[in-house]
């Protein structure tokens, strides 16, 4: 007896699927790759980024540019290195081997060091026999560089966090504080570094408003198509 599915042609051998490496798995479901900024990020960026310029010079603290304070500020950088460094390894893109080691080690091993860092840079002027003050132009610094460093991981892929955004308009206020001692006796680098602070605190500010507003856009027309699809749905069932 012939079998019917003699005359049928065999099927041709599928061929085999390239490798992809685990880290380019990883990187794809975690993320959905870079992406253009909307406004409100961007400003976001730029606003941490003139805020940690700013925070540079000695704004608030009296005594200039101490070893103590330049010290302080110098671990606090570090530590926003190594954060960025963390962000660029969380999406598999090449860091120097050290890096690359340690964020091998546990995924938060690297924010961990860079925490850790910015702590330091913060309380090291005290401990140091600095005023209080300076604490507040390190604390410039350190939501300067994790600002920056939400945005650019939001850029590549991850969720928009704008949390330490709203610490920056805080800090802005003393800045203005600042500002108005001035007029019994003007210093040039604590006019450069807090009108720069408070340049990058009316940023900020703005980001947060239009975050709002384009938050409720987003909220509103996702509402609309909601309900969209429910008329549709009854259409569909009434007819």
């Amino acid at each position: 007896m012939t079998n019917a599915h003699d005359d049928l042609e065999p099927l041709e051998e599928l061929p085999d699927l390239p490798d992809v490496p685990e880290s380019e798995g990883r990187s794809a479901a975690a993320s959905t790759g870079p992406r253009e900024l909307e406004r409100a990020p961007l400003m976001l960026r730029k606003a941490a980024l003139v805020l940690i310029i700013a925070s540079l010079f000695p704004w608030l603290a009296a005594g200039g540019w101490s070893l103590e304070v330049i010290l302080s500020k110098l671990v606090a950088l570090a530590g926003g290195y190594v954060m960025w460094m963390h962000v660029l390894h969380s999406h598999d893109e090449k860091v120097p081997g050290v890096f690359a080691s340690l964020g091998g080690m546990h995924a938060k091993a690297l924010t961990g060091v860079a925490y850790l860092l910015m702590l330091v840079g913060l309380v090291l002027p005290l401990a140091l026999g600095q005023p209080g003050e300076t604490l507040v132009e390190v604390l410039g610094i350190v939501v300067g560089l994790i600002t920056w460093c939400q945005v650019g991981a939001y850029e590549k892929g991850g969720k928009f966090n704008p949390m330490f955004g709203l610490i920056i308009p805080l800090i802005g206020v003393g800045a203005l504080g600042r500002l108005a001692t001035m007029i019994n006796s003007f210093d040039l680098f604590a006019f450069i570094g807090s009108a720069g602070v408070a340049v990058a605190a009316v940023i900020a500010g703005n980001t947060m408003v239009i975050a709002m507003k384009e938050a409720k856009l987003h909220g509103q027309a996702k509402k609309k198509a909601q309900m969209e699809a429910r008329k549709q749905a009854r259409r569909q069932k009434n007819s």
